[in-house]
């Protein structure tokens, strides 16, 4: 992890202010520098490339940012405030984020022409991302468990079998009491019964769970790359009063003057809840939790249908990075903020792509109805994933947690399944499993289908 540090902040920028520095810099296209909101790791690499004086090139990039540069009431831990600059390349992604998300809601997923046109379409569309997102921020914490195992047990209702599908549980219910909570402002206490629920029966000191870190706990970010120290989180006694300022900003009308765009302040709490690090474990959880809980609060509904920790976790190595990025350059959560923006981008990007596969797989499901005419779309869309995914095992509990019914409504859809010879049952201990039958791919051909 790069870890340079930049040759001057905002308070010390003068010391580069040197008129043969500015010399040297016009006499150059330097527009290259400007095109990004990069760190000093980068604006070096660049300035050697033009052969300019990396130092005087720095001085001019934290110039330029100074009008658009805006302190928060968030300390770090020297004491000096957190701030966020309005640079042309956040607004701009802000705007990408907000012409995706029809203006913060789920309008694009309402249309009536759409897949998602049927209330139950997008129930499934909820349940898929919220067991997505569950596996893919355990995964990213090291849950020993593959992504298919997670999803496998999500849906099918098992118990875990070990910790790190414990941990996959966890992130389950505490997703869906985050949504229980969107009325209530944030608090210590909140944090602290999130954390619970992210870490119940997965630690090795069950009395970690509920509480904050204590001076004795020597809690420390590494790279386990190679195990160096990325990050000292601030002290645990300062933690309530620490934790306390954090919930007054979270719970702050940022309007008029003082406006703050929901996503930019949903972004800010992820990360300050992973540097204050206030539990001994489960703080990345808690701070993806906290990040839906402010974007779904704030009426973007849209990440009910949108993951962003799969992207995290296979492209990890930018996330440490957009945190040290924003520790050493003056607390400069722009850094961040863009990088948390491009994740929700290419989050964006994924749910369309999904979108178009699904009514894709709506269309290739009506050929069913050739074999039988009043089949319904559960029933349809199930028989089209098998034979996508032959010797599927289906129970009725999987099919509730699919499509978000009850278990008459799950049992009536395959025992009808099975009285059409769609569909055929055995027995694992008392549950029954539901099983296409191996012709149903012979049937469709002989129909043309």
């Amino acid at each position: 992890m790069d870890r340079d540090v930049p040759p001057c902040s905002f308070q010390d920028l003068s010391r580069l202010l040197k008129p043969e520095n500015f010399a040297l810099l016009g006499k150059v296209d330097v527009r290259e520098l400007f095109k990004k909101y990069r760190p000093w790791r980068k604006v070096r690499a660049i300035a050697r490339a033009l052969q300019v004086e990396p130092e005087a090139a720095w001085a001019t990039v934290k110039l330029g940012r100074m009008a658009a540069w805006r302190r928060l009431d968030l300390q770090q831990s020297n004491g000096c405030e957190f701030g966020i600059s309005s640079a042309p390349q956040l607004i701009a992604a802000l705007h990408r984020v907000d012409r995706a998300t029809g203006g913060g809601g789920a309008a694009a997923l309402n249309a009536e022409d759409g897949v998602l046109a049927d209330p139950a379409s997008r129930y499934r569309l909820r349940i898929r991302t919220l067991i997505d997102e569950a596996a893919e921020s355990s995964l990213i914490e090291g849950a020993a468990t593959t992504r298919k195992d997670a999803v496998d047990m999500l849906r099918s209702g098992r118990e875990p079998r070990s910790i790190g599908e414990r941990m996959v549980i966890n992130n389950y219910l505490a997703m869906q009491q985050v949504k229980r909570w969107l009325q209530r402002p944030l608090s210590t206490d909140m944090l602290l019964e999130l954390q619970t629920i992210l870490t119940e029966q997965t630690l090795e000191r069950p009395d970690e769970a509920g509480r904050l870190r204590r001076s004795d706990e020597n809690v420390r970010v590494v790279d386990e790359r190679d195990n160096t120290d990325l990050y000292t989180p601030p002290l645990a006694e300062a933690l309530p009063a620490r934790l306390a300022a954090l919930c007054d900003f979270a719970n702050r009308d940022h309007e008029d003057e003082h406006f703050i765009h929901p996503i930019v302040k949903a972004s800010i709490l992820h990360f300050m809840i992973g540097y204050e690090h206030p539990f001994v474990d489960g703080n990345g959880r808690t701070a993806r939790a906290v990040f839906y809980w402010h974007a779904l609060r704030n009426g973007y509904s849209i990440f009910e249908y949108t993951g962003i920790s799969e992207l995290i976790r296979k492209g990890y190595a930018r996330y440490p990075q957009a945190f040290v990025d924003t520790e050493l350059d003056d607390g400069d959560l722009t850094y961040f903020v863009l990088y948390k923006l491009d994740i929700i981008e290419q989050a964006l990007d994924r749910l369309g792509e999904h979108l178009r596969h699904e009514e894709e797989k709506v269309r290739r499901s009506e050929r069913l109805l050739k074999l039988a005419k009043d089949l319904n779309l559960r029933q349809r869309l199930l028989l089209e994933h098998s034979l996508r995914h032959p010797g599927t095992q289906y129970t009725v509990k999987s099919h509730m947690n699919s499509n978000g019914i009850v278990a008459a409504t799950a049992r009536t859809d395959l025992d009808d399944l099975v009285r059409r010879r769609l569909m055929t049952t055995t027995k694992r201990g008392r549950e029954v499993i539901y099983l296409v039958t191996s012709t149903l791919a012979e049937r469709l051909a002989k129909k043309g289908l």
